[in-house]
């Protein structure tokens, strides 16, 4: 999968990168109800893009470099919006959260919904009123957790029922959220109050509220669950939070000018991948030194927002807000080897795996 991935986006290069990507566009009234073909030795995973001004989902093969189908999620693209993402542990599925550009009213499509990755069709609703942001999956794959932005909550579903398992305060403006991999903790941030807030799942309870930096936006747990990330858009940082104390131990500063927000945290090496939209960079950051490696800005889309990584850590893939696409980067030369045209305001982007 890696050296065809690859070998494609080098081929690309080649060519030019100025390909136009070949749609296969799915009806808004009935989805396809087949998987996009898969050739023998072609990609065993699909990367999911959720463009905020189409109102739709991209769908993207990583051996051809290029939108293979795209799943509706409204039919008011401008007022619906789908923003953050997540995958189920097995990959098979995605979680979006779905709201609109006007959180003071609830409205029936404040909503999570999951797209099955072998059909493309979207198999689950869930309610979340209160303009839900972001979402986040148990490590066992059962529940779904939310950050809801108009009440200044966080909340917990049961996937297999819809049922409402937890509701609880947190800071204004509720953005981040994530499960860390002992399923222990759910840490939801929030964006007017500079806080991140952290629920206890045993025990179902708020245990505090950590001061981080300015405007934080999402969270990510390091694979041990020792530590969190937490990105701050207005302040250029990233806080680093010991999950044993829940305690902000080290700051890294990216710069004012950074405007960090989505992380992808290697599965391989300690370091982290930082989407900065103000610089159009993605930051490579060592944690254990606390230092910036590098920054990758050749060939960079236009504010990168959403950011995600395979299983493997081979490629990032960059969600590019402003220039419409998707950037690929290989982690080994740390350098964008391909970009690929996708929807309207891409926001997050997540790694599906196609069931083999």
């Amino acid at each position: 999968m890696k050296k065809a991935a690859r070998a494609f986006a080098r081929r690309r290069q080649t060519w030019g990168v100025g390909l136009l990507a070949s749609t296969a566009i799915v009806s808004a009234v009935a989805l396809s109800t087949s998987a996009p073909a898969q050739e023998e030795g072609g990609a065993d995973y699909l990367v999911y893009v959720a463009n905020e001004y189409n109102a739709d989902i991209s769908v993207i093969d990583p051996d051809l470099g290029e939108v293979i189908a795209t799943i509706p999620i409204s039919g008011r693209p401008g007022d619906v919006r789908p923003r953050g993402m997540a995958v189920s542990p097995d990959g098979h599925t995605i979680y979006v959260s779905i709201s609109d550009f006007n959180p003071e009213f609830e409205t029936p499509e404040d909503k999570i919904v999951g797209i099955d990755v072998e059909t493309n069709e979207v198999v689950l609703e869930l309610r979340a009123g209160g303009n839900p942001e972001r979402v986040a999956i148990s490590p066992d794959g059962t529940e779904v957790w939310a950050s809801l932005e108009a009440l200044a909550r966080g909340a917990g579903y049961d996937i297999a029922t819809g049922t409402e398992i937890a509701n609880f305060v947190v800071g204004v403006e509720a953005e981040g959220v994530a499960v860390s991999p002992d399923g222990r903790w759910v840490y939801v941030t929030a964006e007017a109050t500079h806080t991140t807030t952290v629920w206890d799942r045993e025990n179902m309870e708020v245990v505090t509220h950590i001061l981080v930096g300015n405007r934080p936006r999402v969270v990510e747990f390091s694979p041990d669950g020792a530590y969190a990330y937490v990105s701050a858009e207005i302040g250029g940082t990233i806080s680093v939070i010991d999950t044993s104390t829940h305690a902000v131990v080290e700051t890294i500063n990216l710069g004012l000018d950074s405007r960090p927000v989505e992380i992808a945290v290697d599965p391989n090496e300690p370091r982290i991948f930082v989407a900065g939209g103000g610089t159009s960079a993605v930051y490579v950051v060592n944690v254990e030194t606390y230092e910036v490696d590098t920054v990758i800005r050749e060939q960079m889309g236009r504010r990168p927002w959403g950011i995600t990584i395979t299983g493997d850590g081979s490629l990032v893939y960059t969600a590019n807000g402003l220039s419409d696409s998707i950037s690929v980067i290989d982690t080994d030369c740390l350098c964008v080897i391909d970009n690929i045209q996708g929807g309207r305001g891409p926001h997050s982007a997540q790694i599906g795996v196609v069931p083999q």
